[in-house]
């Protein structure tokens, strides 16, 4: 390669560089632009979805629940809840009462095990929904109620 075809070749390096700079630079900028601080996400405390149902006389448990709904309304939705309830009925009867409701709002059961407590796991679209049913004491420890867990998330 000549003296010349050297040079030629580094300059048509060069402007080359300098376009795809100068492609880039906006994006960064607006990247930059969008952030502005960092990001926390939004958690609430009070969110009952309209496709959960929740049994009649069960009491929702606002310290222990969280729903974050940062996506929900997205091209590809995603929220991330745990919602915890406390009631009187029993955990066979809820078993039940989920598996006709929960079709009735979309969701397709997917599997059922026992294990220390009832758990079903329903899918919808690109969600899954878990239901943990369990009778354990109160929290003065002088009766037996039913604490129902309700979790939502990707699969």
């Amino acid at each position: 390669m000549t003296h010349r075809t050297q040079i030629f070749a580094a300059c048509h390096i060069r402007s080359i560089l300098a376009i795809l700079a100068l492609l880039i630079a906006p994006l960064a900028l607006v990247g930059c632009q969008s952030t502005g601080e960092l990001w926390a996400p939004s958690v609430t405390q009070e969110h009952q979805p309209d496709d959960i149902p929740v049994p009649r006389q069960f009491t929702y448990d606002e310290q222990a629940s969280w729903a974050y709904l940062e996506f929900q309304n997205a091209r590809m939705p995603m929220r991330s809840l745990e919602l915890v309830y406390w009631g009187e009925r029993p955990v066979n009867e809820l078993v039940e009462w989920y598996r006709e409701q929960m079709p009735i709002h979309g969701w397709s059961l997917e599997s059922e095990e026992q294990v220390g407590e009832r758990r079903l796991v329903f899918s919808k679209d690109t969600e899954s929904a878990e239901i943990l049913l369990k009778r354990t004491p109160d929290e003065n420890g002088r009766y037996y109620v039913t604490r129902l867990v309700t979790r939502v998330g990707v699969r």
